[in-house]
């Protein structure tokens, strides 16, 4: 940037920052964009940015970026949204500053309800579930309950924790991964709700449940799962929301990949929503694998070891958007072997390799994503050798109305495609001439960050640029 360029942008965030107007009973707002996409209205409208409270405010004319780019960024670790005035009534002056709450993991107002059966720490889990029906809610009261044996619910079981409640799995040792905190393992075990619980240090898994002939409708929510070998295991038909999910791995060096560990993994685990969660410092197999209808959507994903969010083959109808995915090792959003995505409307920053990585799959819809100081920001890539005998294909896809900043590393680009060594030249030659009908349009990029800022409507062409 020049100088007087970025001068400029440094007075105009230090300004939206200071510029918070309180809101009159009659103030009304309509939400016109999320985070990285454009908010668009006639005339000149008052502007707000931010989201649970904590907003940051404009007066501007005819469209704008909804980014901290434009607004700084009011909400550190929340995904934001544009919304404009409905009233336009005059700025007042800005409210005291509201106090933060985080909306990850167990939360105090979360208290056990009445009838609930309470276990207390010492008091074994599994002997409550077996002396009560089906349908039964237990409290687990506050305390360390010490684990050495997976709790199998029933059907229609929930279980609360008061908080301060932790399962603790410290001393128990098992080479059983299918073992857990809570396990179900082809058992058809439905309508399962655990909530506001600390489940730490399982030797296995945090939570278990593999039954892929029946809908399983679990719902996990408000807790932390840390420090287990895998964060969660989860069904189809499921709701994953609120959650810290944390430092769950195993070895990263492994051969094995069930050896590395994870925050989360879905196998057949379709028409699952993934929302509002924080999943960080994980190992290198979060993945859903052989699902259709899986939604990723406002969750804040960093510092992993390999990739953000990872659809890992076989999830036809994926929904990926409005996430916060920070410092990856490896990709930011990884999309492979699968058929027919919508990625919108994410923020992407630091990924290792590449933002949005959209690996031999076809039918993407790739929009109104924010990617910044990525290696690569958008990449499509075909493995060739990978398409023999599967019906799998890297075609019709297309990104476009992105914004992206190129990072600063050497060699780093803004979009473009990859390929394995064992593709012949008249295989490549086929993707790079548009008859795979693979496209990047309306895309916006700083092309002063980086060495090489790629192409914007045409595809750069790679050998051998698969993530390690």
């Amino acid at each position: 940037m020049k100088l007087r360029s970025l001068l400029f942008f440094v007075f105009a965030v230090g300004l939206s920052m200071l510029v918070l107007p309180a809101e009159s009973s009659a103030q009304t707002w309509t939400l016109c964009a999320r985070e990285g996409g454009t908010c668009t209205f006639s005339g000149t409208q008052q502007v707000r940015y931010g989201a649970n409270g904590l907003y940051a405010y404009k007066t501007l004319t005819g469209s704008t970026a909804c980014t901290n780019a434009v607004f700084g960024d009011p909400a550190p670790g929340v995904v934001k949204q544009c919304a404009i005035d409905g009233t336009s009534s005059s700025p007042q002056p800005p409210p005291p500053a509201p106090t933060l709450t985080s909306a990850y993991g167990p939360q105090p107002t979360i208290t056990c309800p009445s009838g609930a059966i309470d276990v207390w720490p010492g008091q074994p889990i599994q002997t409550a579930v077996n002396n009560n029906p089906g349908a039964t809610t237990f409290c687990l009261r506050a305390g360390v309950h010490t684990v050495t044996s997976s709790v199998t619910p029933k059907t229609g079981n929930t279980f609360v924790g008061e908080y301060g409640a932790i399962l603790d799995g410290s001393n128990w040792s098992t080479t059983d991964s299918t073992q857990a905190a809570f396990r179900a393992h082809n058992q058809d075990i439905d309508y399962v709700t655990i909530r506001n619980l600390v489940i730490r240090k399982m030797p296995q898994k945090g939570i278990h449940a593999f039954y892929w002939l029946t809908p399983d409708h679990w719902t996990i929510e408000y807790n932390e799962i840390a420090e287990n070998k895998t964060g969660i295991l989860f069904p189809d038909h499921s709701v994953i929301r609120n959650n810290y999910i944390h430092h769950n791995f195993d070895d990263p060096s492994a051969s094995d990949p069930g050896r590395r560990g994870g925050a989360y993994v879905g196998y057949y685990a379709s028409n699952t929503t993934i929302e509002n969660n924080e999943i960080a410092y994980n190992g290198k197999e979060s993945k859903v694998m052989e699902s259709q209808y899986v939604t990723f959507r406002n969750n804040f994903v960093h510092h992993n070891q390999a990739d953000g969010i990872w659809y890992d083959g076989g999830n036809p109808s994926a929904l990926i958007e409005g996430n916060r995915v920070e410092d990856n090792v490896r990709n930011g959003i990884f999309y492979e072997a699968s058929n027919g995505s919508i990625i919108r409307n994410n923020t992407v920053r630091r990924s290792g390799d590449t933002g949005i990585f959209i690996s031999t799959s076809q039918n993407a819809d790739i929009y109104g994503n924010t990617l910044e100081s990525n290696f690569r920001a958008i990449t499509y890539f075909v493995n060739c050798g990978g398409m023999v005998g599967r019906d799998i294909d890297l075609q019709n896809n297309s990104a476009h109305d992105n914004s992206i900043f190129v990072g600063t590393q050497s060699g780093a680009f803004a979009t473009g495609m990859s390929y394995t060594g064992d593709c012949t030249a008249t295989q490549v030659t086929t993707y790079h001439s548009g008859a795979k009908n693979l496209r990047f349009s309306h895309n916006t990029r700083d092309e002063e960050r980086g060495d090489f800022a790629g192409v914007q409507q045409g595809i750069e062409i790679r050998a051998g640029c698969k993530p390690a």
